[in-house]
C-alpha cells in the first residue's frame, strides 16, 4: 500500500507538472499571436508615416486632409492620422476638428523634439487623447531639409480594434489579457475593466518589472498578481518589430487564474486519494476475512468448488454476450469450448460442437488454409490473419482471427481461437477503394488542371491535364515539386499569401504567370480551397487551375488597342496626358528640366481636299513614323487630334528641345509620301516649344504655352519652329525655319 501510495503522489506531482507546462505553452501562444498581430499593425502604420513623410508636404490643405482621412479609413487600426509642424501645430489631419490644434506639451511631440531621430519610430506612452479616447500615439519626426526637427507625423492606434483581438485569445472566463506600454502604463485589459486601463504597472515587485528587467522576450511568472490581488500565472512577451526601431516597445500579457488552472488536477487528486482510502480498507477487510476463512478449511475447500463452478457459468455469460467467436480446441484438435457467436457462424448446436474435429468443422479446404496457422499454435506461437469465409446461409463474410497457445510450462495443451467479424469494416474498406478510383477517374477526365498542394506548397497530385499545363510529361517530374517556384518572381508574394489564406481555413482566388517545365510562359487563374484530415485538420490546398492564356493576352492588345491611335500608332490623346502627366510628376519630384512640343502639319485641309482623305491617311501615317523614329525612347509622343500631334521630352531644356524640334520639321520637309498614282506628297509642320526647368506647371498649362508657341509659328509663316523662353511671363520668342513658298 505504501509503494501504490507513493506512485499516486509521483503521478500527481508529474501531472501537476504537466499541467503547469501546458498551460505555461498555451499562454505563450495566446501571446505571441497578439504580438505578431499588433507586429504587423506596427510595420504598416510605420510604412504609411514614411510615404506620408517623404510624398505630402507639410502643411494643411483639404486636398492632403481628405487624403489622410483615405489613408484612416484604409487601415482599421489606426484612429487617426496627423501632421504637426516644429510648433507642434497641428497643420493637417484625418479629422477636421484636429486641425490648427496646439499639441506640443503631448509626450509623443516632445518625445521626438528632445530626442530627434528620423530612423525612429516613436511609441508614446497611453493617454487621453484631445476626443477623449484613451489611446496610444504611433510617431515619425519629419526631418528638415538639415535633418533638423521640422516636426511630426503621428497615428493614433485605435483601442476598438485591438480590444476584440484581446478577446479573441480568451478560451476560458477566468482569462485576462493585456497590452502594456514599456513605462508599464496599461493600454487596454479585457475584460474590459474601466479602472484597468492607465494603471501603472511598473512598481517593485510585480512581474511586470521582472519582465522588463530580464533579458528574455518571453517570461512565464506565477503568484499573486498586483493589479488584482489574485493568484494567476501570467505570460508576458515583449513586441519588438524585427527590422523596426522604435524608442519603447509594447508588452502583451496573457494570465489565467491557478484555480482555474489546476481545477481538474485538484479533482483527479481528491478522487485518487478517496480511491486509495477505499482500497486500503477494503485490503485490510479481503485479509481479515482471508484469515477467517482459511481457519475453516473444509468449508473453504466447498467454497472453493462453488466459485469454480460460479466462475465457469460467469465466463460462459461473458463470452455469450461478446460480439466476436470464442473457442477452445485441445492439442488433438477437438473442440472442448465454444460461445454463442462460434456456433450460430457454423450453425452448430452445443451439443454437435463438443468434441467435434476442427477437420470437420472447417471442411477439408478451409482447414488445408489454416493448417499453418494451426501447427505454429501448437508450437506456442501466436497467430494472426485475415481470412474470408463462407456462412451457412451461402454469405461472404470477412474474419480476423486470433490463435492464442494454452500453454503449460514448455507443453501446450491447446489453443483458444478469437475471432472478429469484420465484414462490414471489409466492405467499407471495398467501397472506399471503389470510391477513390472513381474519382481518381473523374479528376483525370477533368480538362482543368486539378492538383492537391501540401501545406508548403508541394505537389501531391495532380492530373494529366495539369501535367500538360506545367508541361510536364510524368507525375515523377512534378510530385515533390514546389508551384511557388514556377511563378514569376513578381506574383510569388500574391501566391504565398494566397497558401498562408488557405492554411488559415479560407478559400482564395488568384490570377498568375508561371514558366513550366518546358519553358512555356503561362497565365493561369488558380481556385484554392482547404484540405482537411478525418479529425478537421488542415492538411493543404486543393487546387483547381485554368489557363487563361489566350484571354490575357486579348486582354493585353485590347488596351493597348484603347491607349494607341489607330492610324499613326502613337498614343491616342487619353494615353498621352495620362503619359504626360506621371511624366510632369517625376519630374516635380525628382527634379530636371522637361520641354513640351506642339506640331501641326501645315495645310493638312488642302491636302485632303487636292488628293483626298486616303492619301490625308497616309501623310498622318508617315507622319507618326517619323516621329518614332526621330525621338528617343523615354520621350512621349501622341495624336491629340486631327493633323495635331504632341510630344514631351523628360529631361530636356530650352536649348534640347529646339533642336529635338528643328530635327524635326527639317525630317518632315524632307519627306515625301508615295501614291499609287500622281506624284507623291510632300508636307511641312509648324513646331511650338514649351520648357519648365525649376518651376511647377500642371500638363495643360505647359500645352496651352506650347500651342501659344505654334500659333505664332503660323502666324509666322509655317514651317517653322517657336519657342517660349521665359514660361512666366509668356513671352513668346527666337522663330526658326522658314515659310514654305
Amino acid at each position: 500500500m505504501l509503494l501504490f501510495g507513493g506512485a499516486g503522489v509521483f503521478n500527481a506531482y508529474q501531472e501537476h507538472q504537466r499541467t503547469r507546462e501546458r498551460e505555461q505553452d498555451r499562454l505563450l501562444a495566446q501571446a505571441r499571436v497578439v504580438q505578431g498581430n499588433i507586429i504587423q499593425n506596427l510595420l504598416a502604420v510605420d510604412q504609411v508615416l514614411l510615404d506620408i513623410r517623404t510624398q505630402i508636404p507639410l502643411r494643411g490643405t483639404d486636398k492632403f486632409n481628405f487624403y489622410l482621412k483615405t489613408l484612416t479609413d484604409a487601415m482599421p487600426g489606426v484612429r487617426t492620422l496627423a501632421i504637426l509642424n516644429a510648433d507642434g501645430v497641428v497643420h493637417g489631419a484625418s479629422r477636421p476638428e484636429l486641425v490648427g490644434i496646439n499639441a506640443n506639451q503631448r509626450g509623443y511631440f516632445q518625445e521626438a523634439q528632445q530626442n530627434p531621430d528620423a530612423d525612429m519610430l516613436y511609441v508614446a506612452p497611453p493617454f487621453h487623447t484631445a476626443l477623449g479616447v484613451f489611446a496610444i500615439n504611433v510617431s515619425r519626426m519629419i526631418p528638415g531639409p538639415r535633418g533638423q526637427f521640422a516636426g511630426v507625423i503621428t497615428a493614433t492606434l485605435d483601442p476598438e480594434y485591438f480590444g476584440p483581438l484581446l478577446e479573441s485569445v480568451r478560451y476560458t472566463p477566468d482569462m485576462m489579457t493585456s497590452i502594456v506600454h514599456w513605462n508599464g502604463i496599461r493600454f487596454l485589459h479585457r475584460p474590459g475593466l474601466k479602472e484597468e486601463a492607465g494603471r501603472n504597472l511598473l512598481l517593485p515587485g510585480t512581474f511586470f518589472s521582472q519582465h522588463r528587467n530580464g533579458a528574455q522576450e518571453s517570461t512565464v511568472f506565477s503568484g499573486r498578481v498586483y493589479a488584482t490581488g489574485e493568484e494567476r500565472m501570467i505570460a508576458q512577451h515583449t513586441v519588438r518589430p524585427p527590422g523596426l526601431k522604435v524608442d519603447h516597445p509594447l508588452v502583451v500579457a496573457v494570465s489565467r487564474k491557478l484555480d482555474g488552472i489546476y481545477e481538474t488536477w485538484h479533482k483527479d487528486v481528491e478522487f485518487l486519494g478517496l480511491l486509495y482510502g477505499v482500497i486500503s480498507l477494503l485490503s485490510i477487510w479481503g485479509l481479515y476475512t482471508y484469515q477467517r476463512k482459511h481457519r475453516e478449511s473444509l468449508l473453504r475447500e466447498a467454497e472453493a468448488i462453488r466459485m469454480v463452478e460460479a466462475s465457469d457459468h460467469f465466463m460462459k455469460a461473458i463470452t455469450d454476450h461478446i460480439p466476436g467467436m470464442v473457442a477452445y480446441w485441445t492439442n488433438e484438435l477437438r473442440c472442448r469450448f465454444s460461445n454463442s457467436a462460434y456456433l450460430d457462424w457454423f450453425g452448430k448446436t452445443p451439443e454437435q460442437m463438443r468434441d467435434i474435429r476442427i477437420q470437420d468443422l472447417l471442411g477439408e479446404q478451409l482447414f488445408a488454409m489454416n493448417e499453418p496457422f494451426i501447427s505454429a499454435a501448437l508450437r506456442g506461437e501466436r497467430q494472426q490473419f485475415e481470412r474470408t469465409l463462407t456462412r451457412t446461409d451461402g454469405s461472404i463474410g470477412y474474419t480476423w482471427a486470433q490463435y492464442i497457445p494454452d500453454k503449460e510450462g514448455d507443453k501446450v495443451k491447446g489453443f483458444v481461437v478469437l475471432v472478429s467479424d469484420i465484414t462490414k469494416l471489409k466492405e467499407a474498406e471495398l467501397a472506399l477503394i471503389d470510391s477513390e478510383w472513381k474519382l481518381k477517374a473523374i479528376i483525370e477526365a477533368e480538362p482543368e488542371c486539378v492538383t492537391v498542394l501540401a501545406a508548403d506548397g508541394t505537389f501531391q497530385q495532380i492530373n494529366s491535364a495539369g501535367l500538360n499545363m506545367i508541361g510536364a510529361d510524368s507525375n515523377d517530374q512534378v510530385i515533390g515539386c514546389k508551384l511557388h517556384d514556377m511563378v514569376l518572381p513578381q506574383y510569388q508574394p500574391a501566391f504565398s499569401g494566397l497558401t498562408a489564406q488557405v492554411n488559415q481555413g479560407e478559400a482564395g482566388t488568384l490570377i498568375f504567370e508561371i514558366i513550366g517545365l518546358n519553358r512555356v510562359p503561362r497565365w493561369l487563374e488558380a481556385h484554392a480551397v482547404p484540405m482537411r484530415d478525418r479529425i478537421g485538420q488542415i492538411t493543404g490546398a486543393l487546387c483547381v487551375i485554368r489557363d487563361i492564356t489566350d484571354r490575357k493576352k486579348a486582354e493585353q492588345e485590347l488596351e493597348k488597342l484603347a491607349q494607341m491611335d489607330f492610324l499613326t500608332g502613337l498614343a491616342n490623346r487619353r494615353h498621352f496626358l495620362e503619359l504626360a502627366e506621371q511624366e510632369l510628376s517625376r519630374t516635380a519630384r525628382y527634379g530636371g528640366p522637361l520641354s513640351v512640343l506642339m506640331m501641326d502639319i501645315d495645310y493638312f485641309k488642302k491636302i485632303n481636299d487636292t488628293y483626298g482623305h486616303k492619301s490625308g491617311d497616309m501623310v498622318l501615317r508617315m507622319f507618326g513614323e517619323l516621329c518614332r523614329r526621330a525621338v528617343r525612347n523615354i520621350d512621349i509622343v501622341g495624336r491629340l487630334g486631327g493633323e495635331e500631334f504632341a510630344a514631351v521630352l523628360p529631361q530636356t531644356d530650352g536649348e534640347r528641345a529646339l533642336e529635338v524640334a528643328e530635327r524635326l520639321r527639317e525630317i518632315m520637309s524632307q519627306a515625301e509620301v508615295t501614291r499609287e498614282h500622281g506624284l507623291p506628297i510632300q508636307f511641312t509642320m509648324s513646331v511650338g516649344v514649351a520648357s519648365q526647368d525649376g518651376t511647377s506647371a500642371n500638363i495643360d498649362t505647359m500645352l496651352n504655352w506650347a500651342d501659344d508657341a505654334l500659333y505664332e509659328a503660323k502666324n509666322a509663316g509655317r514651317n517653322r519652329v517657336c519657342v517660349y523662353k521665359n514660361v512666366n511671363e509668356r513671352e513668346p520668342v527666337a522663330e526658326t525655319g522658314k515659310s514654305p513658298e
